[in-house]
């Protein structure tokens, strides 16, 4: 099936990385980015049977080389590929990735199956980013900044670091202003900073990991950011030197939202268990 407009944020990345010059680094920029958005994206996953309790079994496929689950990024595309009712999980693809990672059966992930620009996982592939994914959580600090600044940053460090912080924040509820900027800590030492405002203080440590989880994904090396809530005054003399970024901003589905547990996954404190 060839397709022009994408379905998703994460079809939009696919076809992309299809589209991607073989070993160039728009493809590892396009890489990168599918596997940022198959962390966030939900999945629907085909099974081979009914979800019993919290645990489900994926369809597994035999390919040339390897064996296979496949997931869409919609039902509706999911039921165009099966021709029939077939039972399915919608899940998170970070819960996706941490399960295959994990089951010991190296298996890999196919992900629309239906499109040209479809993008296999292998089983090395899942591991790698489930273990980019479960890096150690930002550590809380106290420094105390002395000034702000414009960042300072080369155009092929700053775009994809600022690609990848929007991708990340897109969709936040409650984020009013995101900005990055330089910051000189008391002491000397000097650094870059994202600063949020408009967040909930129970939301800010898992904020502060999907920004950890963001700049790994984002291919540069080494990087480091730190994440601050600065009250409104301090927002405001920050957003005066740095750089405004633009997410896209919260929008409620319109269909009926699924509770925590009705689905396996959509609990991230009660993952599925594969059989």
């Amino acid at each position: 099936m060839t397709e022009t407009t994408p379905t998703s944020d994460l079809d939009a990345a696919m076809i992309r990385l299809a589209a991607a010059p073989e070993d160039s680094r728009a493809e590892v920029d396009a890489r990168l980015a599918f596997h940022a958005e198959l962390s966030r994206a939900e999945l629907f996953v085909l099974l081979e049977t009914e979800v019993v309790g919290d645990a489900m079994q994926p369809r597994v496929f035999d390919l040339s080389d390897m064996r296979a689950v496949l997931a869409f990024d919609s039902e509706l595309r999911l039921a165009g590929f099966a021709g029939e009712a077939a039972p399915y999980a919608a899940l998170p693809g970070r819960v996706m990735v941490n399960m295959l990672a994990a089951s010991g059966e190296g298996l890999a992930l196919l992900v629309n199956a239906d499109a040209e620009h479809a993008q296999l996982m292998s089983a090395e592939a899942l591991e790698w980013l489930a273990a980019t994914l479960a890096a150690p959580a930002p550590t809380e600090g106290q420094a105390v900044p002395e000034g702000f600044a414009p960042i300072d940053l080369p155009d092929s460090v700053r775009q994809p670091l600022v690609t990848a912080l929007e991708r990340r924040l897109s969709g936040m509820p409650g984020l009013e202003t995101a900005v990055l900027a330089g910051v000189q800590w008391q002491g000397g030492a000097r650094g870059h900073v994202l600063a949020l405002a408009g967040l909930p203080d129970t939301a800010q440590p898992a904020i502060a990991r999907a920004v950890s989880e963001a700049l790994a994904l984002s291919g540069l090396e080494g990087g480091a950011l730190d994440v601050i809530f600065p009250p409104e005054r301090a927002m405001k003399a920050i957003a005066a030197v740095g750089f405004a970024l633009s997410p896209a901003p919260f929008a409620m589905p319109e269909d009926q939202v699924v509770s925590p547990g009705s689905n396996p996954g959509m609990d991230p404190a009660r993952p599925p268990k594969l059989r």
